[in-house]
């Protein structure tokens, strides 16, 4: 076979080109930190590496739904909260106004403060979090209490669910009748509060002592609905703190697959360096060579 000058530069201009070529794959690699930029690099690593970012991303999407439902469940605690000191506070004023000895100018005016914290626990059951009303159930938009007559409001049935896993639901919402009572029953705690201002006004201190229990039973059902909030809180703060380690395990399975040996790919990269500078040598020596130079 007959080796010209010209298949000589042919094959060295291939030569340089190659080495450049392996020069920019290192340093991208360098520059990103990824040693997969294209299926072609790694056929299989590729396929690895596409199954830990969708599972990545649908993890993700747990933890959000994780953390939507502790800010949801840590709101409604902070309102059990306030609706069982509004309770108290009734409490306490009813039994005074049961005393015999107090006036009926007084009983007038400790039922204007009931009527103060009736609407006080109708704010509590309009409560929002994050623009959605939390005591109607699925109608999220919604409210659930009037201003008017809210002893007659009935709420929406429905459970909101989060999904915090495949196949995993939890229940993160309580309806407004499981809290303040089933709409139009007489242990409603709006109507009771009507029932404690009518009988302050026209003062009756014997149907008081009645009230007195019936805001315990409202009471007793309040803590049940908080025990409630607080053992979906823990269970949320314990699928929470499932998912972050999930996430961990799964960015290190993504770094080992997808990620470039810092080390090795410098060493690699001079390597290419001293080739291509090698080549440039050997090249400026064969290009030099011409007939000329046989003709002095």
């Amino acid at each position: 076979m007959r080796v010209t000058s010209m298949m000589q530069n042919t094959q060295l201009l291939r030569n340089i080109r190659n080495n450049n070529s392996g020069i920019i794959d290192w340093q991208n690699k360098l520059a990103t930190g990824q040693r997969i930029h294209r299926p072609g690099d790694d056929p299989v690593g590729i396929g690895y590496l596409m199954r830990y970012n969708s599972e990545l991303n649908r993890t993700n999407e747990f933890l959000e739904n994780a953390k939507t439902g502790l800010g949801y469940l840590k709101t409604m605690d902070e309102l059990m909260q306030q609706s069982s000191d509004v309770l108290k506070r009734a409490r306490v004023l009813v039994q005074q106004a049961a005393n015999g000895t107090m006036p009926e100018d007084g009983r007038k005016q400790i039922a204007l403060e009931i009527a103060q914290l009736k609407e006080q626990l109708i704010m509590i059951g309009n409560s929002t979090f994050a623009g959605r009303y939390l005591f109607n159930g699925q109608k999220t938009d919604q409210p659930p209490y009037s201003k008017t007559q809210p002893h007659l409001d009935q709420t929406d049935p429905g459970v909101i669910y989060l999904n915090v896993g495949p196949s995993v639901s939890v229940p993160v919402s309580l309806t407004g009748e499981q809290v303040f009572g089933a709409a139009g029953t007489d242990d409603n705690v709006f109507k009771i509060f009507d029932d404690i201002i009518a009988h302050l006004n026209n003062n009756q201190p014997d149907e008081l002592l009645n009230d007195l229990a019936k805001i315990d039973a409202c009471a007793d059902r309040i803590n049940n609905c908080w025990a409630e909030i607080g053992a979906r809180t823990n269970r949320f703060e314990l699928v929470e703190s499932r998912i972050e380690d999930q996430i961990v395990s799964l960015k290190e399975l993504r770094s080992e697959t997808g990620d470039v040996d810092m080390a090795e790919a410098l060493i690699e990269l001079m390597q290419k360096e001293n080739v291509l500078q090698a080549s440039l040598a050997v090249g400026s020596r064969i290009m030099q060579v011409s007939l000329v130079d046989f003709l002095r």
